[in-house]
């Protein structure tokens, strides 16, 4: 919607410029100097009022300025590669974790970051996650990666090995409470509706009851 509105600023500001210079060409005849510097000015005008047209759209839809949109998108794109990257680990490095707990994982992160990217504005209420939690999970799970695909163990690095993978399930259980944490609005309120709905209910119930004759 924010999209359609600001390409129909800016074509409306396109159709307004080429009107205005029709109008000066006929006024203006052979002043081609005046015609396009009144026009270009003009056009300069329009197009900026246009373009904080739509950014205030856009404000109004997301709840975001533009600069913080821009913010929320990078790292948006950056979280989704990371994820990526883990995503091929994991599948490279079965030992890492159970193939429930390895699945559950990767959920999780996609879950995370699938309502973030539908929602930009929630991205703050998982900051966590994405300076954090993810960042750790991927680090843990490449240098794991790195010591796993060692030709030569000795005792030390195996139980480096066994270290990370209890580490790394307990940072899955972390971020399965980042996504909690996350919805914990959306709880909060379908609870409240779901309360004005029984009050609406039992209001209706006793008019009911009290104009039902005995």
């Amino acid at each position: 919607m924010v999209v359609f509105k600001k390409f129909m600023a800016f074509t409306g500001s396109i159709v307004l410029t080429l009107i205005l210079f029709g109008i000066l060409a006929s006024i203006f005849v052979n002043n081609w100097l005046l015609i396009s510097v009144v026009t270009l000015v003009v056009a300069a005008v329009l197009f900026f009022f246009s373009a904080k047209a739509g950014d205030k759209a856009h404000a109004i839809q997301t709840g975001l300025t533009k600069k913080e949109y821009k913010y929320i998108r990078v790292n948006l794109e950056e979280s989704r590669a990371k994820i990526l990257r883990l995503q091929k680990i994991t599948a490279a490095h079965r030992t890492l974790f159970t193939f429930q707990e390895r699945d559950k994982t990767l959920l999780l992160t996609k879950r995370i970051y699938g309502i973030v990217k539908e929602e930009p504005k929630r991205f703050y209420d998982a900051e966590d996650f994405f300076f954090s939690h993810l960042d750790s999970l991927v680090e843990l799970t490449e240098k794991y990666a790195f010591l796993n695909s060692q030709p030569v163990k000795d005792k030390k690095i195996y139980q480096t090995l066994s270290d990370t993978r209890a580490l790394l399930n307990d940072l899955s259980r972390v971020i399965e409470k980042d996504l909690f944490a996350l919805l914990n609005k959306d709880v909060s309120s379908l609870d409240f509706e779901l309360e004005v709905a029984k009050n609406s209910i039992s209001k209706q119930e006793k008019k009911f009851e009290r104009r039902t004759p005995k």
